[in-house]
C-alpha cells in the first residue's frame, strides 16, 4: 500500500475528534488527499454500535468483536482503497484503542489482538494524553449523562457515579501508557493547550508524509 496511515488515539475525550478534524484541515490545505474515518464509523456498524455499546445485556467479548466488524468494514471501504491511491488516511482512534478498551474489561490481550491482526499497522500513532478531570468534563459538555462503559460499568452500590468515572478513566489512562513505547507511539498532552498540541502534532505529521513522494506545501 502506497499511502500513509495516521492514527489518533487515546482515553475517552483526550479531544482524539477535534484534533483529527483540525489536522485534516492542515493536510488538505496544504495540498494532501486525505480520508478521514473514525472509530464506530463504518455504515455496516455505526448504528448497531451506537445502540448495543449502552445496553448491559451485551458482553464485553461481543462488544469487541462487534467493534471488529466496524474496523474491517472500514478497512475494506475506505482504508485500503485510498492507501492504494496513496492518499493519506486519519483515523480518529484505529488499533490501540479497542484493545486498550478490551484490556480494561478483562478480556485476553493475546486473543484481542489475534482478533485484530487482519488490520495494517498504521505509518504513525500518537497518544492524545488529558488529566482524567477534564476528559471527563469533554464529555459531559457534549451530552448531559456518561455511557455506562465510560464510568467503568457495572457501577458499585453506594458510590458515586463520578467519582467511579474518574477511577475508571485514571486506570484506563494509564492502561494505555503502560502498554505503549513513547519512542515508537509518541504521546502529545491535548490537556490545557489544544492549539500546542495540533503544532506538535503537524510535526509528527510531517516526519512521515515524504513516504508519500508528493510534492506538497508545507504542513506547518
Amino acid at each position: 500500500m502506497a499511502g500513509v496511515l495516521i492514527a489518533l488515539e487515546g482515553a475517552d475525550g483526550a479531544g482524539c475528534t477535534e484534533q483529527a478534524r483540525r489536522l485534516r484541515d492542515a493536510l488538505v490545505a496544504s495540498g494532501h488527499r486525505v480520508v478521514s474515518c473514525r472509530l464506530k464509523g463504518s455504515d455496516l456498524m455505526r448504528r448497531p454500535l451506537q445502540t448495543l455499546q449502552q445496553r448491559a445485556d451485551v458482553s464485553d467479548r461481543a462488544l469487541f468483536l462487534l467493534y471488529a466488524a466496524d474496523l474491517a468494514d472500514l478497512l475494506r471501504s475506505q482504508i485500503a482503497p485510498a492507501l492504494e491511491l496513496g492518499h493519506v488516511v486519519l483515523c480518529d482512534r484505529y488499533l490501540l484503542t479497542p484493545l486498550m478498551r478490551a484490556k480494561m474489561r478483562g478480556i485476553d490481550g493475546d486473543w484481542a489482538e489475534q482478533a485484530l491482526s487482519f488490520l495494517p499497522a498504521p505509518t504513525l500513532t500518537v497518544l492524545l494524553c488529558a488529566p482524567a478531570t477534564q476528559r471527563l468534563a469533554r464529555l459531559l459538555g457534549h451530552r448531559r449523562f456518561l455511557q455506562p462503559r465510560e464510568t467503568g460499568w457495572p457501577t458499585t452500590p453506594g458510590s458515586p457515579i463520578l467519582s467511579q468515572a474518574l477511577r475508571y478513566q485514571r486506570r484506563l489512562a494509564r492502561q494505555y501508557l503502560a502498554h505503549t513505547d513513547p519512542r515508537q507511539v509518541p504521546r502529545v498532552s491535548t490537556g490545557h493547550r489544544p492549539e500546542r498540541a495540533q503544532t506538535v502534532l503537524r510535526q509528527l505529521v510531517s516526519t512521515v508524509l515524504p513516504a508519500m513522494g508528493e510534492q506538497s506545501g508545507s504542513l506547518l
